[in-house]
């Protein structure tokens, strides 16, 4: 058995990545057992419905470049749990893993602690341990009951709010928007993209009553210049930026993680800003995997990702789409898998192997349906030309199955 395998059967034995426990109580009680690493290092807390990784990943970038040492924390990973812990944009190794998760598997097991819980416990552990300048955190579920929201962040970050994980946030945006603020602290800094007035109205009750500050980066002036395939060309406040993601909502995250750093970091430099975002990647991501045929990765899991996507398509389309997709069964995949097929030349239907016990027959019978991911992709492209592309999407679970097609690994 390998090292990952090793992993992945210890991280399996908790639960399973699908056994949740959206609460601090045994989370917290197991952190002040191992010394409380969360509160010796500095933090940036992004929370969200839509782009958390990629905001995450642009301003561990910029830190980086600046010359901080930084720790990332990311989630779901595409092919191995060692993407969700990350050391200056690198995973740890696998062997570091598997090493801290047999040191602390008796407080996993003395607190129940899940697959999620764990390895965000790990995940401080590691921060503390390498002494790390900054750790640059991407919230899980929600916000308010998440493992995530343990620390004292020096910046906290919502992205956007939209309909997801209803059963546990709540069944309305502004329930959602609640859980999700529960995030922020007392005469702290909230930077957010959202824009609906309903919303921003709770936003800025909260942070009254906490004394705290909030910045709407849409008060930002942004403009695309140019885009393609390769991504976009913009103006975010006038400075010209290249994104090497297209999609409208890699401008949004890259506007509020442009408006972070100015605030909280002032003395990083607009060239630093510039370098660090056309270097970042976003794996899974309207990820150009392939170039002969066009093969696109985008693993938009809800509604509101599904539309960014279709207007991304919009922009840069040439050529007919073709669609491998697959979906979550807690998702609502019917008005997903209609969406993606009204812009479809063709599409095949597939499922997510690790939840292939939970497809449904009403799932199957969306349309044409290959249980197997792989052989769904391969089935697809004896259809695409040179002109074309092969789109799968619906999942970074899905995705995460079909990028090691192309891809052993994964590099930020």
């Amino acid at each position: 058995m390998t090292e990952l395998q090793k992993l992945e059967s210890l991280l399996e034995s908790l639960g399973g990545e699908k056994r949740i426990h959206y609460a601090l109580d045994h989370f917290k009680t197991a952190l002040t057992e191992v010394g409380n690493p969360e509160k010796s290092v500095k933090s940036i807390l992004i929370g969200g419905t839509n782009g958390k990784g990629t905001t995450t990943l642009l301003i561990s970038q910029d830190l980086k470049a600046h010359g901080f040492k930084i720790a990332t924390y990311l989630s779901p990973h595409l092919q191995s749990p060692t993407e969700r812990i990350l050391e200056n944009l690198t995973p740890v190794s696998e062997s570091t893993l598997l090493e801290l998760a047999l040191e602390f598997e008796p407080i996993a097991k003395k607190f129940t602690l899940t697959y999620f819980e764990f390895l965000t416990l790990l995940f401080f552990v590691h921060a503390e341990r390498t002494q790390v300048d900054f750790s640059v955190i991407e919230v899980g579920l929600g916000g308010r009951l998440d493992s995530t929201n343990v620390t004292d962040p020096v910046a906290t970050v919502l992205t956007n709010i939209a309909l997801d994980h209803q059963a546990l946030l709540g069944d309305s945006v502004e329930a959602i928007c609640k859980e999700k603020l529960g995030v922020l602290r007392p005469e702290s800094l909230l930077f957010t993209g959202i824009e609906d007035p309903k919303l921003r109205e709770l936003i800025e009750t909260q942070c009254q009553e906490l004394d705290a500050i909030f910045y709407y980066s849409k008060e930002l002036k942004t403009e695309v210049s140019k885009t393609s395939w390769e991504g976009q060309e913009v103006l975010i406040n006038g400075y010209p930026f290249f994104l090497s993601n297209p999609s409208p909502g890699t401008l949004a995250n890259a506007s509020l993680a442009f408006l972070t750093l100015r605030i909280v970091f002032p003395t990083i430099s607009i060239s630093t800003l510039q370098e660090a975002f056309r270097k970042t990647k976003t794996p899974g991501r309207f990820e150009w995997i392939s170039h002969n045929p066009r093969v696109i990765l985008s693993g938009d899991h809800n509604p509101a990702g599904i539309e960014c996507l279709k207007k991304t398509l919009t922009q840069v389309n040439r050529g007919k789409i073709y669609t491998v997709c697959g979906f979550s069964p807690d998702k609502p995949f019917v008005s997903m898998f209609q969406e993606l097929r009204s812009f479809s030349e063709d599409i095949l239907l597939t499922q997510i192997p690790r939840l292939q016990d939970k497809t449904t027959p009403e799932y199957q019978s969306m349309g044409e349906f290959e249980p197997d991911p792989l052989i769904a992709v391969r089935r697809m492209l004896e259809k695409v030309s040179q002109e074309d592309t092969l789109l799968v999407s619906g999942s970074l679970y899905l995705v995460g199955e079909i990028r090691k097609l192309w891809r052993d690994r994964v590099d930020f």
